[in-house]
């Protein structure tokens, strides 16, 4: 009998605990597919260039989708996330938008064994959405500071600050995410042709 009375016992805890420990709901990924730059009809230069895993504040670091208000104040979307952590997301675009571009005779990242000549340095600032005072998103913001550097000299060839912005559409998920696409797509754009530009001074 008494033993009968454990086992219900131990059941029913079982249960409680299965009650207590589920995951609710799986939270929301959101995919970023920005436009990459068209391929440029001069030759390539004759450089490779390695893409470093770019560094970011503890504030956009994680995959978690950063939400900035106008008193300076960061929040975060609820139940949202991005699909991987943004450095690495901004390293697999920027490695992809150079490919895609053919302006260098090769492009990779630290662990492709690449003989590079030059390495692109980004320093992520900002990367998710601006709201307005009263808690609206406004816009989609990809903003960075970039440098390369001559590996060959160890002599920073030159920096750019990027700061891109695209207005959010109606404030649902979609409307969000492609906010920040936009903004991310401008701003690959713009480092791509930069890179380009600086990548055949000595």
């Amino acid at each position: 009998m008494r033993r009968s009375y454990l086992i219900c016992l131990l059941a029913l805890c079982l249960c409680g605990c299965g009650l207590m420990l589920s995951p609710g709901p799986a939270p929301v990924r959101l995919q970023l597919r920005p436009v990459l730059p068209g391929r440029v009809t001069t030759k390539p230069v004759d450089m490779q260039l390695v893409v470093a895993r770019p560094t970011a504040g503890n504030e956009i670091s994680s995959d978690a989708i950063a939400v900035s208000f106008p008193n300076r104040e960061i929040r975060y979307l609820s139940a949202t996330f991005w699909t991987a952590d943004v450095p690495f997301l901004v390293q697999r675009f920027m490695l992809e938008a150079l490919d895609a571009s053919g302006g260098l005779r090769g492009v990779g990242d630290d662990t492709m064994g690449l003989a590079a000549d030059l390495r692109l340095l980004i320093d992520i600032r900002e990367f998710g959405l601006r709201c307005l005072e009263d808690g609206t998103p406004s816009q989609g913001v990809f903003a960075a500071h970039v440098r390369l550097l001559d590996l060959r000299n160890g002599k920073i060839l030159g920096s750019l600050n990027v700061e891109e912005k695209t207005a959010a559409g109606d404030g649902d998920n979609s409307a969000l995410a492609l906010a920040c696409e936009g903004a991310l797509s401008q701003g690959l754009a713009r480092c791509v042709a930069w890179v380009l530009q600086n990548s055949g001074r000595r």
